[in-house]
Formats: C-alpha cells, structure tokens, sequence
C-alpha cells in the first residue's frame, strides 16, 4: 500500500511539473526575469527607464529600450515637414558617411512626432524618398499622442500643432550610450555633420 502511495505521489509531482511548465504566463515569467533584472541595474539617468512600444517602417512593432547594448542616435520628426527635417536627415546621414560604422555597431532611430498622420506606410515612402540606409536608419511612430508626448519630453523636444497643419519643434538629435544615458547631443541644423558630435560617436564606438 506504500508503494502505492509514493507512486501516486511521484506521478502527481511530474504531473504538477508538466502543468506549470505549459501553462499560459508561467514561462514568459520566466523568461522575462532577466530582462527585469537588467532594467533594474540601468543607471537612474538611463532614458531607457521609459517603457516606449514603436512601431517601425516595416510595420514591425518593437519597445525602443531594445536597442540597448549599443549606442544610439536619437531623434523626433514628422513626415510632411519640409524644412527643418529634412535637413535634420541629411545631417544625420553625412554623419553616418562620415563614421562608417560597422552594420549593427551604431543605429539612427528617428521617432515621428505625428503618430495622427505618419504610417508605417508613409515613414517606409519617406525613407525611400530621402535614401536613407536601412542598416542603420529606423524610422517610427508611437501609437498615440501620449506617447508621443513622453518620448519627445524625455529627449527635451518641444513642439506643438499649428492650426495649418504643420508642427512647430525644435530639433534635437541625443547620442545614448549602451545603458541609455545621453552622453552627447547636438541641436546644429545644417544638412551638415556636427563634428562635436562625431567626436563623441566616434569615442562611443571604441
């Protein structure tokens, strides 16, 4: 009768084994420890301590703080901006000409400031249009204006709708270190590379 009972007991414990491995939210648990334990080791000024899901020309969505572990350009724009952000785009790709980073080594993210309007559709037309290299340029929109809002505060960008439609803004482009604090920035708007900033990218990539 003994031996019954330990048997029953032995099934019952692979049982409760088996149900807790696949039952729904105990594995993600799992496998989001370490993700929670990394957050929780980033510095106090890491701007990665704002949760931000994007949405990305591709039309993939992803959270900006996985771009973590390497530096990061990043910036704010709007698609149908016809002055400022289009120079802000060619500063930032002679900047890239001018680094010649290794692929994966250095990523531009540039956020839309107008999450009513610009689509994943419209961001992939814009990158097109303006030529910018995939391999290291990722243009996106957040999935509302309270978003939007955050992230353009955290990276100190002002703007504000005008009643003809445009958006009024300052620009801003900040370099982020692997853990997310700004370690450079540069608000130079000339379809040139700021060479203050490329000291400091430069450094960041040794």
């Amino acid at each position: 009768m003994n031996r019954v009972k330990c048997l029953s007991r032995a099934l019952h414990g692979a049982l409760l084994s088996t149900v807790l491995l696949l039952a729904p939210g105990v594995l993600p648990v799992a496998q989001a420890a370490p993700v929670h334990a990394a957050r929780a080791s980033l510095p106090a000024d890491s701007l990665y301590g704002l949760a931000m899901p994007l949405t990305d020309a591709q039309g993939e969505r992803f959270d900006w703080r996985e771009m973590a572990g390497k530096p990061l350009l990043v910036t704010m724009f709007y698609g149908d901006c016809a002055s400022a952000c289009p120079v802000l785009m060619q500063s930032l790709q002679r900047t890239i000409a001018a680094l010649q980073p290794e692929e994966g080594a250095l990523k531009v993210l540039m956020v839309s400031l107008n999450p009513q309007h610009d689509t994943p559709a419209s961001l992939a037309h814009l990158g097109h249009m303006h030529q910018l290299d995939q391999r290291f340029f990722r243009l996106a929109v957040a999935a509302d204006e309270g978003q939007t809002r955050a992230m353009a505060a955290a990276l100190q960008i002002k703007y504000r709708a005008l009643d003809n439609g445009e958006i009024s803004h300052n620009t801003r482009v900040s370099l982020l270190n692997a853990d997310g604090q700004v370690i450079a920035s540069s608000t130079l708007l000339k379809p040139v590379a700021d060479q203050d900033l490329l000291v400091a990218v430069r450094q960041a990539l040794q």
